[in-house]
């Protein structure tokens, strides 16, 4: 459903349940900004914010997760 394969939904839902655990702490930041940059160089595009990923997805996983790897990326990057 998304144009951009869905690959921000998992990428996020990804970073965000490591980035929640106590032990995912010390990697936080290097693991946000590898994880993005890893998609961007795969020729993934950036989300839309259109939401149909998260309409379809069969794990529920929510758009505010994007919202979070976008937060944690942008720490990462200062």
């Amino acid at each position: 459903a998304c144009p951009n394969g869905s690959a921000s939904l998992f990428t996020a839902a990804k970073i965000t349940h490591l980035g929640l655990l106590p032990q995912g702490q010390p990697e936080r930041d290097s693991r946000a900004r590898a994880m993005v940059e890893q998609m961007d160089a795969e020729g993934f595009g950036g989300c839309t914010n259109t939401g149909e990923c998260t309409a379809v997805c069969p794990k529920g996983i929510p758009l505010d997760t994007i919202a979070r790897m976008n937060h944690d990326y942008l720490r990462a990057s200062r």
